[in-house]
């Protein structure tokens, strides 16, 4: 297996509100699984770890920590920065696909985060966006199914974060149950055969097989 995954979220906490279902599906996919965010906070970063090892206990495969430490009151302006320090930790040599904000998204932070990895857009194998609740008018064209147990974990590890301690008003509304499980909505309204309780969602930008069954 010569094949990564590189994930790369705005904030601690977008991977666990966007980002499950594509992992407990496709895991076994990568040997290598990143997850790159691009701002920190200290009262949020151990809760992040904590559930990632969770996750990689769960999965049997290491989830690979990057923080690049920037502000989110400035990543805008250090979107140059911040895409050298991404691009750099990318061995281009092997086969890599991409999860990231979509381009969407309401919040600025997350833009950014779009606009430097669609620059990476032709050299990967696949490329799909995840909603976030900042997402404006979200068009998944890709559903994945969580079984109970997966949902529950999902729940747990976004319930461990205080929006008190967060210090972001951009923040206010993420932390509504009704944004958890907003992929049922989407397949209510558009997949009416699908009668699953529970689902991630995504769009699809680039999906190539390159001779894969």
């Amino acid at each position: 297996m010569n094949r990564d995954l590189h994930i790369l979220c705005a904030h601690l906490d977008d991977f666990e509100i966007s980002c499950n279902g594509y992992i407990f599906k496709h895991y076994n996919r990568y040997e290598k699984i990143y997850v790159h965010v691009a701002t920190n906070n200290k009262h949020k970063e151990p809760l992040t770890i904590e559930s990632l090892n969770e996750l990689s206990t769960i999965i049997k495969k290491p989830l690979i920590y990057r923080q690049h430490n920037y502000n989110s009151t400035r990543l805008k302006t250090e979107m140059d920065d911040l895409k050298n320090s991404i691009y750099t930790g990318i061995n281009f040599k092997r086969d890599f696909d991409i999860l990231s904000h979509d381009n969407k998204d309401l919040h600025t932070d997350h833009q950014v985060c779009n606009e430097i990895m669609m620059g990476l857009l032709k050299l990967s194998d696949r490329f799909i966006t995840y909603y976030s609740p900042s997402s404006l008018n979200f068009e998944p064209n890709y559903f994945i199914e969580l079984n109970k147990e997966q949902y529950d974990f999902k729940t747990k590890t976004i319930s461990k974060y205080d929006i008190e301690k967060d210090q972001s008003y951009s923040k206010v509304g993420y932390y509504l149950n009704e944004h958890w499980n907003i992929g049922m909505a989407y397949v209510m309204e558009n997949c009416a055969k699908y009668k699953s309780e529970y689902y991630d969602i995504y769009k699809i930008k680039k999906w190539t097989t390159n001779g894969e069954g």
